[in-house]
């Protein structure tokens, strides 16, 4: 049997592997392009160069790169097993590192729920070589801890490849608004669909959500802006320039310019902690998040909703 090298008249790189890959676990190539920071224009190249040096079409040329040849289905089950595998690779540098927690979760979480946590872990099981990795997407953050490079995820995950799954409570979504204007709202969809909204990411979850909801009430949201994460967002409504669709705990002592209106129906999303592998950290982790009176005053700060 010959042996068989990555070597081609055209050098395929692993970009072009990731491009691509993205491209179709995304859905469109502009929520791709985003990811990686890129213009639209300059990944479709890429992915161009990748179909050359195969010698074959990836997309179908009639549907502008939104729906894969029956080479490109087959391509992309062994490619994303590929540029998974090279994560993973890439990731033990990052990951291997002997006493260190490392914890991958929501801006929100990072900046409400982790530091009284942080605090009770130092306090009472004398760790102290934590790491706090913030993530924009539930897509991005079970991503990080299939790859091994988080030691556990805490968020609304759906679906993730952990062994132990750990539900803590659930996350109430509400719209943030300037102060002056809380008196317009009754928390309908078609009073808030009146004023600008500040948006997220089409990537973002709660940008998902968002045009869930609305489409359920048959309403049209006008954004103004996008806001790269909730703590933008905030500081967008907090001047005034819309309103926007935000975790409740993201208001816990924030600015008394902002006010709150809970849409009907009241939006709730489960929170858990997903583990790959456990480890003397992770079960003291897992104990103090699940005492119950940490719980209760999570509960009455209005940090998490208890189930």
């Amino acid at each position: 049997m010959s042996e068989q090298t990555l070597s081609t008249p055209n050098s395929i790189t692993l970009r072009q592997f990731d491009y691509f890959v993205s491209t179709v676990r995304l859905g469109s190539m502009s929520a791709a392009a985003r990811k990686f920071g890129v213009t639209p224009s300059a990944m479709s190249q890429q992915i161009g160069a990748l179909e050359v040096a195969l010698g074959r079409k990836l997309f179908d040329p009639q549907s502008r790169r939104s729906s894969l040849t029956k080479f490109g289905r087959e391509f992309f089950a062994q490619a994303s097993t590929v540029v998974d595998h090279a994560y993973q690779a890439l990731a033990i540098g990052q990951s291997f590192s002997d006493g260190v927690l490392t914890i991958g979760t929501t801006s929100t979480i990072a900046h409400k729920l982790m530091p009284p946590l942080i605090y009770r872990l130092r306090l009472q099981c004398d760790i102290d070589n934590i790491e706090v990795r913030s993530f924009g997407t539930m897509y991005d953050l079970g991503a990080a801890l299939d790859r091994g490079t988080v030691d556990m995820a805490i968020g609304p995950l759906t679906r993730s490849s952990a062994k132990f799954v750990h539900t803590i409570g659930e996350e109430e979504l509400v719209v943030a608004c300037h102060r002056s204007q809380e008196s317009r709202f009754d928390g309908t969809w078609q009073r808030l669909a009146e004023v600008p909204w500040i948006g997220y990411t089409n990537s973002s979850d709660i940008a998902k959500t968002l045009v869930q909801e609305s489409g359920r009430a048959n309403v049209e949201i006008r954004y103004v802006v996008t806001a790269p994460d909730v703590p933008t967002a905030l500081s967008l409504v907090e001047h005034g320039i819309g309103i926007a669709l935000v975790p409740k705990m993201a208001l816990h002592n924030c600015s008394r310019l902002l006010s709150v209106t809970r849409p009907a129906p009241r939006i709730k999303r489960k929170l858990s902690v997903h583990v790959k592998d456990m480890s003397p950290y992770i079960e003291k982790f897992l104990g103090v998040i699940s005492d119950m009176e940490l719980v209760r005053k999570f509960r009455a700060a209005g940090l998490l909703e208890v189930r």
